[in-house]
């Protein structure tokens, strides 16, 4: 042990706690004289009141945002229609709108962000080879010609590549 702290250790050893007082001695013989039903929370106690009110909330956005969204595309998404043999000027053109809402290819990026080697393995036939791990982002994006919209989706992927090993 370290000298500097001895003598605070034997003063820490000869402290010994205070008695409880009279008050609180009272209140646990009180306390320990109740039926056991007495510490039992009455159904539903806050804690499952507070659960059962944020599942409530958060079943209640969920809905909200499912109604929502598919009102969005009932909105977007043009149906079957039909048209009657004498057309007016005031119909609208179902071709032109359909081919403004169709979105073209622009690019497709491949972003390679973890590689590792896994080591050597022998393949079946017995042939020694590298087994290299990779892991990639790959970020497509899509664009509407007729309103310069653009649509941009990223996948993860994850390849593993055996590369046999050459003698030379």
């Amino acid at each position: 042990m370290n000298d500097d702290f001895s003598d605070l250790e034997v003063e820490l050893k000869r402290l010994r706690p205070c008695a409880p007082s009279s008050e609180l001695q009272a209140h646990l013989a009180a306390a320990l004289n109740r039926p056991a039903s007495a510490y039992r929370p009455a159904f539903p106690s806050r804690a499952w009141r507070w659960v059962l009110g944020s599942t409530a909330v958060a079943a209640a956005v969920a809905l909200a945002f499912v109604i929502m969204h598919q009102s969005e595309a009932v909105k977007t998404i043009p149906g079957p229609t039909t048209r009657s043999v004498g057309k007016t000027a005031s119909e609208p053109n179902t071709a032109a709108t359909a081919a403004a809402d169709l979105y073209q290819p622009v690019s497709a990026e491949n972003l390679l962000y973890e590689s590792r080697d896994e080591g050597l393995i022998t393949l079946d036939d017995g042939t020694a080879a590298h087994r290299v791990f990779q892991r990639y982002l790959d970020t497509y994006t899509w664009r509407n010609p007729h309103t310069n919209a653009s649509l941009r989706w990223t996948v993860p992927r994850d390849e593993v590549r055996v590369v046999p090993v050459r003698a030379y």
